[in-house]
């Protein structure tokens, strides 16, 4: 029998275009160089929500801010 589970190793073309889209959107809106290494960090993230079941663009986009929020805040608290 087939294995029912959906595999989230490797990602659509439509899959990658949500998770760029998200990017994007992030860079753009945080003033981010998307070729810079805090961009790096900003796409595993998305990469590692989208694979985490957020897959709808909307969700992926709020879940990916949220948790740059959370870590702008913890990074300010230690500082």
């Amino acid at each position: 029998m087939l294995d029912q589970r959906i595999d989230r190793t490797c990602l659509s073309p439509h899959d990658m275009a949500i998770c760029e889209r998200v990017f994007d959107r992030v860079c753009a809106d945080e003033g981010i160089d998307p070729l810079g290494l805090e961009a790096a960090l900003v796409a595993s993230m998305v990469v590692g929500i989208f694979r985490n079941a957020h897959t709808s663009e909307r969700a992926l986009l709020e879940a990916v801010k949220f948790r740059r929020q959370e870590a702008i805040a913890r990074a300010r608290i230690s500082a």
